[in-house]
This record gives C-alpha cells, structure tokens and sequence, in this order.
C-alpha cells in the first residue's frame, strides 16, 4: 500500500478535523468478526486514569521514527506494526491479521511531535484474539514500549483508557501537535450481530516515561 503523501506543516487542522469519521467508520469495519463476538463481549473496560491534555507547542519537531514494534511487557504482548493509511471510504485501514498492529501513516511519527496512533482488530474468527485485546484490561502506570526502524526503543507509560462509543470520539484525542503521545486503539463495548461490529473503542493513552 502506497503511504498518502502529507506535507506535516499542513497536518494539523485535518488531522484533527478527520479523526472521528476515520475511527467511527474505520474501527466499526475493522472489528467486523463472525463466530467470535463472545469473545470480548460486555462491558469491562470502565474508564480509568487521566487523559493527557492537548497542548499546542511552538518548540520544533522533536525527532521521530516509523515504529516496527509494540510491546505491553505487563501483558506478555509483542506484535509487528506496520503502516497503514486512509482507505477511499474515508476509514482507517488496518492489518487483516489481528496479531499485527497497524501506525496510522499520515499522523505523527513515534516519539516526534503530537500522538502517534496504533490500531487493530480486537479479534477475528480466524485468528482469535488480536494482539490489542488486552487494552480492555490495561491499567494507568502500564509499560509500552515500542521499537522504531532507526533502532531506538521508546518507553511510554499508560495514563487512561476510556471507552467512546463510535459515533462520539472527541476530536481533540488525536492531536499533530504537541508534546510526542501514543494513542492505541482497539474494539471494544458489546458485540452487535445485527450490524456484524462491536458498539465501542478502547482508547488507551499514553505519554514518554
């Protein structure tokens, strides 16, 4: 897939002003399953901790790297990540195969300026549980650590997580300005077999530890 080619000084404003059409759309494609709703069904992901605040910085771009990797060490999580884009409908794009993780190409880079955001499927029929299941289950002070393509390994620290249902994640999660965040992403909320989507989005946050 061909990365979108954006120029960062003219990321901000439709960054922010496309996030919840690309989540509401995107996430509820994504998390299509079929034979695996009661995996992750109900309600178990009450919000938690403290939503860093979105801070508009006039410093430079601290330098940033393509992430390769995820890991939640307290989760014995590790997944390849890989980049991903805007499909023409507007929706996020996001690896087929849950145990991959997709970083969203067009937004900040890892550990540069603003919050760069990882997704993925919570589950599929095929291959079960995605490697962002445990999201649900993360808690504030949680390690993750994820490895860039220049060889630096980043450590963050988890804050919050909240719960959005689709139609109503806030614009201001998602920021290309600011201090350098991670956003992960997942399903989430109980498991619609009418629509074939779970109804919500685990939204985890996370700031450099």
């Amino acid at each position: 897939m061909r990365r979108p080619s954006l120029r960062r000084p003219s990321l901000r404003r439709p960054f922010l002003r496309r996030w919840p059409v690309l989540l509401a759309a995107g996430a509820g494609l994504a998390c299509l399953v079929a034979g695996s709703a009661l995996l992750l069904s109900g309600s178990g992901a009450a919000d938690v901790g403290v939503v860093p605040p979105v801070v508009v910085s006039a410093l430079p771009a601290t330098p940033g790297t393509t992430p390769v990797t995820v890991e939640i060490p307290g989760r014995a999580v590790r997944a390849p990540v890989v980049p991903v884009g805007t499909a023409p409908t507007g929706a996020m794009e996001l690896p087929a195969d849950p145990r991959t993780v997709g970083w969203w190409s067009p937004g900040p880079l890892v550990g540069g300026r603003g919050s760069a955001v990882l997704a993925g499927h919570v589950d599929t029929a095929e291959a079960g549980l995605g490697a962002l299941a445990v999201l649900r289950e993360v808690e504030p002070g949680e390690e993750v650590v994820v490895r860039g393509a220049d060889g630096r390994e980043l450590r963050y620290a988890v804050t919050a997580r909240r719960e959005y249902p689709k139609a109503d994640l806030p614009a201001d999660l998602f920021t290309g300005d600011g201090p350098p965040g991670l956003v992960l992403i997942t399903c989430g909320g109980d498991f619609d077999r009418a629509t074939g989507h779970y109804e919500d989005n685990v939204v985890v946050h996370a700031v450099p530890a």
